[in-house]
């Protein structure tokens, strides 16, 4: 079984041959995510040289739950604006999007697109990428398998001047060109400037469509951002925005998503599954649905929890422990680039207990406490009956309830030669987020323009 956590809803934006544009009008658009393990991968071992190839943690195969936690750990201090999956949960990099992006003449004549490699951010509403400014003196980039992006040499790169387009924020300005500055948490940010580009995707039809003037920051500074552990083995040179607000590559896309855009996780660690935008979305059927909002400054998707059961029996929490303050902190937010489930210290010491007592009853486990990991939830299964009879977690939404079966509440792997799960969801002082882990196996559909919010379980192997 793969050490690895297979469900984080990460992109890497892939270039191709520029050719023939489609001169076509999308009415929807479908994007596939190329897992980082699949031989579509430019990381699967086996296209990869010896020498190249990154080694599974075989010594420790709750690395990206531990790794959440760590960052965690390294960002107490937040504040609720400075929330991102890029420097604070899980790993970063586990699916890919083939994606063009500018247009760069070649000795052929013919216009190619660069490789450069994109993370989704829910969480955020600007897009941006590493640019070649970050070489300069006093800035600094995070490190990358290939060179920054040559903004200098596409020629479809049009800076914004300042002051000349409504995404240019009220004193964001330097040397008569509109800025950028996106904090992530402490000591991590990525500074620079607002630009124009083509992204040029394929099409429903097979045929590539250029998407012209995309709105992005080009990255000339950038700090602590969490790819540099991976070091020059990483591929990801920055974020596609799909939070709230206009300046994000969901609300650019205008006509071709009508602010709507579905996805279905699947438990298989080594499948592609699809990002599908407006019309491309499949029906489906028996759908719950609750409302999305956004809850100033951040640009996340904040939902309405009500409560928390398991196995039916409802969780003794208070309203305050969920509600939103009036500073914009707790709420609860749903996530896709979140790994695993955050709750609030309250909420999740009732769910902690709530569980332990329930496992506490099966002969066929054996508690364990993990401390290099921090875990304290976990537990050996003595006997294939140790997997029988295990809880159900529902998340109760205003009008709607979120069903997690056992397989997405806990992290089952081999550990130590035994057969070992732990608790997949974490504390956090301050932060609820409903994560990716927890959304495994169940078909997600956002509408911006309605706010509503749409799921369902769904056989993900089918494409939902």
């Amino acid at each position: 079984m793969s050490p690895e956590i297979p469900f984080v809803f990460h992109f890497c934006l892939s270039s191709m041959l520029l050719g023939c544009i489609a001169a076509v009008q999308l009415d929807g658009l479908t994007m596939e995510l190329i897992h980082r393990d699949s031989p579509q991968s430019p990381l699967y071992p086996g296209n990869l040289p010896l020498a190249e190839r990154i080694p599974k943690p075989s010594a420790c195969p709750f690395a990206g739950l531990h790794h959440q936690t760590s960052m965690m750990s390294a960002n107490k201090a937040a504040t609720n604006k400075m929330i991102s999956p890029l420097t604070s949960y899980g790993d970063p990099f586990l699916f890919f999007a083939q994606v063009g992006v500018g247009s760069f003449q070649e000795k052929s004549n013919h216009p190619h697109f660069k490789t450069y490699n994109f993370q989704i951010d829910t969480g955020n509403e600007l897009s941006w990428i590493q640019c070649e400014g970050c070489q300069n003196k006093g800035n600094m980039c995070f490190p990358h398998m290939d060179p920054p992006y040559l903004n200098s040499q596409s020629k479809s790169y049009k800076p914004i001047s300042c002051n000349q387009h409504s995404f240019c924020e009220p004193n964001q300005c330097k040397e008569g060109m509109c800025t950028y500055d996106v904090t992530y948490g402490p000591g991590s940010y990525t500074r620079g400037n607002l630009a124009n580009e083509t992204f040029t995707l394929y099409s429903s039809h097979g045929k590539r469509t250029a998407l012209e003037d995309i709105t992005f920051g080009c990255s000339t500074d950038s700090r602590n951002m969490k790819y540099a552990f991976l070091f020059d083995k990483n591929p990801v040179s920055g974020v596609l925005g799909m939070g709230w607000g206009p300046r994000s590559f969901l609300a650019q896309l205008g006509s071709i998503s009508h602010g709507k855009f579905s996805y279905c996780i699947k438990a298989n660690n080594t499948q592609n599954t699809y990002l599908r935008f407006g019309k491309h979305i499949v029906k489906s059927k028996n759908l719950q649905t609750t409302k999305i909002m956004q809850v100033k400054p951040s640009a996340a998707y904040h939902v309405n929890l009500l409560g928390i059961s398991v196995n039916g029996v409802k969780l003794n929490i208070t309203k305050t422990d969920l509600a939103v303050r009036k500073d914009g902190s707790r709420g609860c937010r749903i996530d896709a680039g979140t790994l695993a489930t955050l709750l609030v210290k309250p909420v999740f010491d009732r769910l902690h207990t709530a569980l332990a007592d329930h496992l506490s009853r099966n002969q066929n486990l054996k508690r364990w406490i993990i401390h290099k990991l921090h875990k304290d939830l976990c537990y050996e299964q003595l006997s294939d009956a140790g997997r029988e009879n295990l809880p159900v977690v529902t998340f109760h939404l205003e009008n709607a309830d979120l069903e997690v079966k056992p397989e997405a509440i806990f992290l089952f792997r081999e550990f130590e030669g035994k057969n070992v799960f732990c608790l997949s969801m974490l504390s956090d002082d301050s932060k609820t987020i409903i994560g990716a882990y927890q959304q495994m196996k169940q078909k997600f559909v956002y509408d911006t323009k309605a706010r509503v919010l749409s799921f369902g379980p769904e056989d993900c192997e089918k494409n939902g």
